[in-house]
């Protein structure tokens, strides 16, 4: 039996297993948009919940409101990259469940990106974990 912290509470996943959780870009889009949009789609820009969806390619909804075109990256440490929907929920669910941490070089190997962008999406994960946590409002009481 393994006695790491916390071990027992540990599900390991291969990342064959990731991919087959998420299998394309839709599959992982939607589980973003289940997660981020709990209470139903609204536009990031004027919290407009009145949205439509678009025949744009890459924003996907439209808000009348405001009139501009999102997506469920929009707002968040998602937004502006190039890498897939696929690559980030495969990479947020390494970044949960590794208890040591995560390496952009692993990252790299594993997700088959250029370890730049490896790096860019490990530090966005960071950033938004920091973020959630609220370790900046910890550190200056």
């Amino acid at each position: 039996m393994d006695q790491t912290t916390g071990a027992r509470f540990k599900k390991d996943v291969t990342v064959a297993e990731l991919f087959k959780m998420f299998p394309d870009d839709d599959t992982a889009m939607e589980w973003f948009e289940a997660n981020i949009w709990k209470n139903g789609r609204w536009c990031p820009t004027c919290k407009n919940p009145s949205t439509v969806v678009s025949a744009h390619p890459r924003m996907p909804y439209y808000c009348n409101k405001c009139r501009s075109h999102f997506s469920v990256k929009k707002g968040t440490v998602m937004e502006w990259s190039k890498i897939s929907y696929q690559k980030w929920a495969i990479a947020t669910y390494m970044f949960a469940v590794k208890f040591q941490g995560m390496t952009s070089m692993s990252l790299h190997r594993d997700l088959g990106i250029t370890q730049k962008s490896a790096w860019f999406l490990v530090q966005k994960l960071r950033k938004s974990w920091r973020i959630l946590a609220g370790v900046d409002k910890m550190e200056n009481p």
